[in-house]
């Protein structure tokens, strides 16, 4: 319902004048064509003023009537106020019960996330448990294919563990629970393990990792793990966002006393708004069912909290057909 304006409940001088009977209509109109005559001249006079004039009122009466059509229009703005802070009042108190139940949605999905992947861990502890037996059992090379079949099940079940263990750190971070264990490492050699481990899990022949580090050492302060975690998760987005010839650029500098750590791609590149959806859990930039890329869609979401937990924030230079650079700082060890 629309709010009605001080302007629109109080009625014009003129209907004012007429209804107290102090003119009439048709003085009303023949002041108000004096006054369309005295304009065309470049001159302008209230309405008010030329009734006097013209006799039809007295200047006693007209007052009267100003003061009064004053004191309608201030009690009409009071009770335009509280009309108006009233809307306000109901409209907060709306908005704080779907924040109460955005807040409790969000709570119950953290919670679920956590539950269901402590639950998933496990049944999977048994499944890998028994491949290992099975795999070093005698006699399995003698079953046709049988060493096979389990590899491919060992490495399928390896990285369904590796995706419930995000579950269980994105869910930590969630709820502001995100360990870090902090030691002193080698960046460069931390990061050239990642390198060679992706390098080694990866089908695309045509995948160029190029290491570019400005010192030997650069020793840095930080939880070796999550690090490890976040350049990884780079790298598997930057190769996903990439054509068949990949090239992922890694940089490694000391600014200060702090090393700059950049991971660039030659692949599409994203918009602002991609960029701001990247980072949101669970969002997906190819929303599609039949999406041709595959990730719970918590990596840079994950990646954001765990550089943040560490005091510092990442920063993205991208735009669409340019590729992509993530950058982000972390202190050195002295």
């Amino acid at each position: 319902m629309m709010a009605l304006s001080p302007e629109i409940l109080v009625p014009r001088l003129g209907e004012v004048l007429i209804s107290n009977g102090l003119i009439t209509e048709e003085q009303l109109n023949e002041a108000i064509e004096e006054q369309k005559r005295i304009s065309t001249r470049g001159s302008w006079t209230r309405i008010g003023e030329l009734l006097v004039d013209m006799g039809y009122i007295s200047r006693e009466s007209l007052n009267q009537a100003i003061t009064q059509q004053i004191l309608r229009f201030q009690q009409a703005l009071l009770e335009s106020n509280r009309t108006l802070e009233a809307r306000v009042a109901e409209r907060t108190a709306e908005l704080e019960i779907a924040y109460q139940k955005l807040s409790e949605l969000d709570l119950l999905k953290s919670n679920f996330v956590s539950a269901i992947s402590h639950e998933l861990r496990t049944p999977l502890t048994h499944i890998k448990g028994y491949i290992d037996l099975l795999l070093n059992s005698q006699g399995i090379d003698s079953i046709p294919d049988a060493t096979l079949s389990l590899s491919i099940m060992q490495r399928s079940t390896d990285r369904l563990e590796g995706l419930i263990d995000d579950l269980i750190m994105f869910s930590s971070a969630e709820n502001g629970k995100l360990m870090l264990l902090y030691e002193s490492f080698d960046l460069k050699e931390a990061t050239e393990l990642v390198i060679a481990r992706y390098t080694g899990q990866s089908n695309n022949r045509n995948l160029k990792i190029i290491l570019d580090a400005q010192h030997e050492n650069i020793t840095i302060k930080a939880d070796r793990n999550k690090i490890v975690w976040v350049i990884n998760q780079f790298i598997d987005n930057a190769v996903k966002f990439s054509n068949s010839s990949a090239t992922v650029s890694i940089h490694l500098k000391v600014i200060g006393d702090h090393a700059l750590i950049t991971i660039e791609d030659n692949g599409s590149g994203m918009t602002e708004t991609q960029v701001d959806d990247a980072f949101q859990p669970f969002h997906q930039l190819d929303g599609k069912s039949n999406r041709s890329h595959g990730g719970t869609g918590i990596g840079l979401a994950l990646a954001r909290r765990i550089i943040e937990a560490h005091g510092s924030e990442i920063k993205v230079i991208t735009a669409p057909g340019q590729g992509s650079s993530f950058q982000f700082k972390l202190p050195l060890f002295h």
